[in-house]
């Protein structure tokens, strides 16, 4: 089906707004929203205030119109809470970025400077595996060889990768290479590393299986990703939902989990200040984040218990407490 929607003028997507039972408030500030953030963006906080209707084949949806007191200035709230929240996660996960950067190289380096470049530092089993793409099946390694590659011929003019490449046959070391590897090529190259280079790592951080370590970092990279490119985190699911907690393989700091929603934001968030503590110990983030949380606006009783997946008093958690 064709796109016939119209285009329309900023006033216009304000009455079309009133019209549907959203208070919009005054003209000019509304109109001051919508050119600020945009119809289309600022419809992700508004959705959720739209009320449920059923259909004749008794199929439950959202309608168009808005529940009793819907108001845009609260939808307004809401993404800009949403902005200082991506602002308090995205330099916590860039932390954890650069640590893993860090073990990576180190504890691979030890079969060598290149052993990144073959797989014979690398678990074999894991590289063989077939990727199948939409028209061709590769190797794991082969799939992330090539995006290797891509990522160092676009670090070319870096300093250090100018100099490994003139002096030393085009290869670079993988404690450097690790610097240009954006976080997703990197958990790649963690994901196929022998088992016991891979466990030890994750025990570096307070994780005592490496599948574990694997599937919260898979996460997270995704969020770091929707952090960097200003995407909503409020009431998101998440993708690539980690298993739930099992209490033997990780610290007594989050056992409040093993109840929690794995598909939502919380989770992640707890699991970030926990391996920030193994990495990071002065880092701020659980303050930060605490802060953050404490400037929840109040919307339609929403909490972020409700839309977020918080555990009921996580703020009293161990995990939380500022030292």
């Amino acid at each position: 089906m064709r796109y016939t929607k119209p285009h329309r003028p900023y006033d216009q997507q304000v009455r079309l707004l009133a019209s549907r039972g959203l208070d919009v408030g005054r003209e000019g500030d509304a109109v001051r929203a919508l050119k600020r953030i945009g119809y289309y963006r600022l419809s992700a906080y508004t959705y959720p205030m739209r009320a449920f209707t059923t259909d004749d084949a008794g199929n439950v949806h959202r309608s168009d119109d808005f529940v009793a007191g819907a108001c845009l200035s609260d939808a307004v709230a809401l993404h800009d809470f949403d902005h200082r929240l991506r602002r308090t996660l995205l330099p916590a996960i860039q932390s954890l970025e650069v640590a893993l950067r860090t073990k990576v190289g180190y504890h691979l380096g030890k079969h060598g400077p290149l052993a990144h470049l073959d797989c014979s530092g690398l678990d074999p089993q894991r590289c063989n595996a077939v990727w199948h793409g939409l028209d061709h099946a590769r190797s794991k390694y082969d799939t992330w060889r090539s995006e290797y590659d891509s990522l160092q011929r676009k670090a070319d003019r870096e300093d250090y990768v100018v100099h490994f490449v003139t002096k030393y046959d085009g290869d670079v070391p993988v404690w450097a290479a690790t610097e240009f590897m954006t976080m997703g090529c990197l958990i790649g190259l963690y994901r196929m590393m022998q088992p016991k280079d891979a466990r030890r790592i994750a025990e570096e951080v307070g994780v005592k299986n490496q599948q574990v370590l694997f599937g919260w970092l898979k996460a997270l990279n995704v969020l770091r990703n929707h952090c960097a490119h200003n995407a909503r985190i409020w009431n998101r699911s998440t993708v690539y939902p980690p298993d739930k907690i099992n209490r033997r393989m990780v610290g007594q700091e989050l056992h409040h989990l093993v109840s929690a929603d794995t598909n939502k934001v919380y989770f992640l968030t707890a699991v970030l200040a926990y391996l920030l503590r193994h990495v990071h110990p002065d880092s701020r983030f659980a303050s930060d984040l605490r802060t953050t949380m404490g400037k929840f606006p109040s919307v339609l009783g929403w909490t972020p218990e409700s839309t977020m997946g918080f555990v009921e008093g996580w703020l009293t958690e161990e995990l939380w407490s500022i030292h």
